[in-house]
């Protein structure tokens, strides 16, 4: 029915004439609510991170945005990240790299795709997120006869008070012979704050906003999409899901089995009418936060690549700054069941600045391809730190 509705939707939108990929306007009329979502945030919201970043009232700007999640797969260096091979002794080393480089160490992280609504909100108060829109083709999974897309509700601080959850990218390095591209994220004072959100990651619980349209196929990708194993299906059109997150232990478990985790506690697990449920954001623990301090800041990031995998690129002639950057010198990471084998050789990653927006990590090596290493060898420069010899 949910399938048939957004068809006819679609077929009535055509028939006035309006495209079908924007936003209605000029008809002087309220848009019919689709949805209503009861949200709220702790008093104690704003107490954790960002408490130096900003003004002295750092609820003053509070806001939630309804964002939808993206399907996404770590490249293999931050799940299965390759030892040091004869680091010189001057490298921070792999796990540096890993820490600093990688979104979330564990890679089980909630990934935004795109936002949709967005509310003021006060802190222990209740607020109602009205949705206007279905989420697009794009942030669902599965074909026309069952598909889901799930989002987050994330609570942050509007430092520039434009009404929205600014996203940033990490640097999006192109193909050799192209040149990168970097995203203006603006000056670090003006960065929105992000405090929680009711979905972060698969490995904490999790309150998070679904949509479903036509089946629910248990044996369809849909499941393995941001997974709750043994817990109910969504309903049909809009639901809040609840679910008690998995091990990180487990989640690598299973996943060199061909299989997917199982909840932690299946008596978390809720499938809830969104008259039912009101998704209330907590700050995350401390000691979680220590972990993984960049944890939120994470939800304001959009991936440049969603499909795990890796660019390499070749060395470029200027040499790093050494002092100010994490790096090392190491092999290519497998894939556990790989039967393909490891490259022989060594390339040189380096993570991102501690102040960048988004983390990411670069791959470099004198030979290889854009997305494997062995096409291409290249004379290393003369500051090259990594062995040349395969």
């Amino acid at each position: 029915m949910a399938t048939l509705n957004r068809m006819l939707m679609i077929t009535a939108l055509v028939g006035l004439g309006f495209p079908g990929c924007g936003k209605l306007v000029g008809l002087n009329i309220p848009a019919t609510p689709l949805a209503q979502i009861q949200v709220k945030v702790a008093e104690d919201i704003a107490s954790g991170p960002g408490a130096d970043a900003g003004t002295s009232d750092r609820t003053s700007n509070l806001r939630v945005a309804l964002v939808w999640g993206a399907q996404w797969q770590p490249e293999p260096f931050c799940l299965w990240p390759p030892s040091d091979l004869l680091p010189p002794p001057e490298s921070p080393g792999v796990q540096a790299v890993v820490a600093a480089g990688c979104p979330d160490p564990d890679s089980f992280r909630f990934v935004p795709d795109r936002d949709d609504a967005d509310i003021a909100i006060t802190p222990g108060a209740t607020a109602t997120i009205t949705l206007v829109n279905l989420p697009t083709a794009d942030v669902m999974v599965g074909d026309l006869t069952a598909r889901v897309a799930y989002a987050s509700l994330v609570a942050y601080d509007d430092r520039n008070g434009n009404g929205t959850l600014d996203f940033h990218h990490p640097p999006r390095h192109r193909r050799n012979g192209e040149p990168d591209v970097v995203e203006d994220a603006g000056a670090p004072a003006t960065w929105d704050i992000v405090y929680g959100a009711s979905f972060i990651s698969m490995t904490l619980p999790d309150q998070r906003v679904a949509y479903r349209e036509g089946d629910f196929d248990t044996s369809a990708t849909s499941v393995a999409f941001y997974p709750r194993y043994g817990c109910g299906a969504p309903l049909p059109s809009f639901s809040i899901l609840s679910a008690s997150g998995f091990s990180q232990a487990d989640a690598l478990a299973a996943a060199l089995q061909r299989q997917l985790p199982e909840e932690d506690d299946l008596t978390v697990c809720h499938v809830d009418t969104l008259d039912q449920a009101v998704v209330t954001i907590y700050p995350p623990d401390s000691a979680i936060l220590s972990q993984h301090p960049k944890m939120l800041a994470e939800l304001a990031c959009i991936v440049n690549d969603a499909g795990g995998t890796t660019l390499y690129r070749k060395p470029p002639a200027n040499e790093p700054d050494w002092p100010n950057i994490t790096w090392a010198c190491v092999g290519f990471p497998q894939i556990p069941g790989d039967d393909a084998g490891v490259v022989s050789g060594q390339q040189l990653v380096i993570a991102s600045a501690p102040g960048d927006a988004c983390q990411s990590v670069n791959h470099y090596t004198p030979r290889g391809c854009d997305n494997e290493p062995g096409c291409w060898d290249v004379t290393p420069p003369d500051w090259w730190p990594c062995p040349t010899t395969p």
